[in-house]
């Protein structure tokens, strides 16, 4: 044959095969092509709708498959739903009838024999997917921590540091969109890390050890006056400390130091005599008069300067470290104390209580102890709560009957309120001025009508301030049937004058009944019998020696009425009495 006719029947070929590959694909557009599988489910042949619906089921298994999401020897469960992951079945069946077609590829998936799986197209509920990576990244995370010295007695424990792990977000979305619909075997998924190196590595940490162990290796000399102190290497350890501080190149780092005050403490421990604590002027009270306890100064040791020197230790011959002395002076000295001219009692009040309800009388004797003996500088205001603290059994407060909602009723405290009206009677007297003060919600008959004070920490508060030129001194004492509190100062030749106003607005007490089954049925006992409330205003005017109007004051109280209670019988009905006989 001619070349000519061999290139004719050439074309002639390429032309008929071309026209076969057209009418092939065209007639099979509308199906799956032969040996196309979605997922390991064989579709080939079937239309898209055919294809839909024979996958629907299988999708929703692969929905709800169990993945695991590693990292290391960690792992989270969580489904392709759980990370709002579901198969768009409309996307999977198009990508399956486009597998194979166009001509060259239908001829390498017919005659070639190529591959025909198709993954699935996942599907993402951004929200959820979003959220859910976030709370992977949370769980997934591990802070590294910084190395560390601790001490042990004299032991030196060197505490490794740790590296940190973090979740590489972008990867880690990747990840999952790639392969939540088509896991690894096993539904195994190593989620993406990054590693975080702590701020203070194994060389600090070596570093500081080796220091310390220097220090440690043996007793550690002090000369005082010429006396030669040896402190044990634990009572050096524990007054040694290690800090993360700021370096120059803006890098952590570890540094050991020697925290002078606690020195101070271990030294003073084996040799008493290189320390005296300073003692403050005090006042006493005998006979109504005051009399000063003279302050008496203190001395300390500078372990400033011995601390830097016991940190630059080596093992081996060492000198003794040098201490010298300071004098310490007192917070509040004699002079101080005689400038104040507190000299005699200016006014005193008592009130009584029942010496057999032993927790109230606690309450009071404790509240007691923490004001007596406070002084006030001209100016200064005294604070019952900031003075006493919290009414609480950590404090040395027990249960007691308190009031509550018009009743008496048990809680932590109670006895609080009577030293709050003594010393807020005490004050009055005196003709001082009152900066906060609150009644009782409850008028008792026991104290001065209008002149009660309640306190609840921290919420109401009993205030007063020293507006005198002296000092003034708050005593406080509890005998076994009675509160006395006495304000002293020097004379202030104050004139107090007092009124009450009548009762108003009468509230009549609500009732409250109480079942009782120990009382036959329709029995009634009255517990409490109860009282009304009322309005009262007390009316104060404090004139000086000169007749300077100093004060004028109107304390309104508003008292709710007291609770009547009676106790209701639910118990079975009494028997009738027997008919006597004729």
């Amino acid at each position: 044959m001619s070349s000519r006719r061999r290139m004719l029947a050439a074309v002639v070929t390429v032309v008929t095969l071309t026209a076969l590959i057209g009418t092939a694909s065209a007639a099979g557009a509308e199906v799956m092509l032969p040996g196309i599988e979605v997922g390991g489910i064989p579709i080939g042949n079937l239309s898209a709708h055919e294809a839909s619906a024979k996958l629907m089921p299988a999708s929703r298994v692969v929905e709800a498959r169990e993945l695991s999401l590693v990292v290391g020897e960690r792992s989270w469960n969580r489904t392709p739903k759980d990370l709002g992951i579901t198969v768009d079945m409309k996307a999977t069946v198009d990508a399956a009838l486009k597998k194979g077609r166009g001509p060259l590829n239908w001829v390498l998936h017919t005659i070639g024999g190529a591959d025909g799986k198709v993954a699935w197209v996942p599907r993402i509920n951004k929200e959820r997917f979003n959220t859910e990576i976030k709370e992977l990244a949370r769980e997934v995370k591990v802070e590294a921590t910084n190395g560390n010295i601790e001490f042990s007695s004299s032991n030196v424990v060197a505490k490794p540091p740790t590296e940190g792990i973090q979740l590489v977000l972008s990867a880690a979305r990747k990840d999952l969109l790639k392969s939540a619909l088509s896991p690894a075997k096993g539904g195994r998924i190593a989620l993406p890390v990054t590693v975080t190196p702590p701020d203070i590595g194994e060389d600090d940490v070596k570093r500081i050890e080796e220091q310390a162990r220097g220090i440690l290796s043996a007793p550690v000399a002090f000369v005082f006056e010429a006396e030669e102190i040896s402190i044990s290497p634990e009572k050096i350890a524990s007054a040694m400390r290690v800090n993360i501080e700021d370096g120059n190149d803006k890098k952590d780092v570890l540094l050991l130091q020697v925290d002078p005050d606690a020195l101070k403490d271990q030294i003073a421990a084996v040799a008493p005599h290189v320390a005296k604590t300073p003692r403050d002027a005090s006042f006493s009270v005998s006979d109504g008069k005051v009399s000063i306890t003279p302050s008496e100064e203190g001395k300390t040791i500078d372990t400033a300067t011995a601390a830097n020197l016991v940190l630059a230790l080596t093992p081996g011959p060492r000198l003794a470290i040098p201490l010298n002395s300071k004098s310490e002076p007192p917070a509040f000295t004699t002079d101080q104390a005689r400038d104040l001219k507190i000299t005699e009692r200016i006014s005193t009040f008592t009130t009584t209580f029942d010496s057999q309800n032993a927790p109230r009388v606690a309450n009071i004797d404790r509240m007691a102890e923490s004001i007596d003996g406070t002084v006030l500088k001209p100016g200064e205001t005294f604070s019952m709560n900031d003075t006493t603290g919290p009414r609480t059994p950590a404090n040395g407060y027990q249960e007691a009957q308190i009031i509550v909602d018009g009743e008496l009723v048990p809680g932590i405290g109670g006895g609080v309120c009577q030293v709050a009206t003594t010393v807020f009677n005490a004050v009055f007297n005196a003709g001082l001025d009152t900066v906060q003060r609150s009644n009782h919600s409850l008028h008792i008959t026991k104290y001065p009508l209008g002149r009660d004070a309640m306190v609840n920490y921290p919420s109401q508060d009993l205030k007063f301030q020293n507006d005198t030129q002296y000092g003034v001194l708050v005593k406080a004492a509890v005998t076994s049937r009675s509160m006395i509190v006495s304000i002293y100062s020097s004379p202030l030749k104050r004139t107090v004058e007092t009124a009450t106003s009548d009762r108003s607005n009468p509230r009549e007490p609500p009732t409250k009944y109480v079942d009782d089954p120990t009382l036959p049925a329709g029995q009634e006992h009255v517990v409490e019998e109860g009282s009304a409330g009322f309005d009262v205003t007390v009316t104060r005017r404090v004139v000086s020696e000169t007749g300077v109007e100093l004060h004028n004051e109107k304390f309104l109280s508003k008292y709710q009425p007291w609770k009547r209670i009676i106790r209701r019988g639910t118990g079975p009905p009494a028997s009738p009495s027997p008919t006597p006989k004729a």
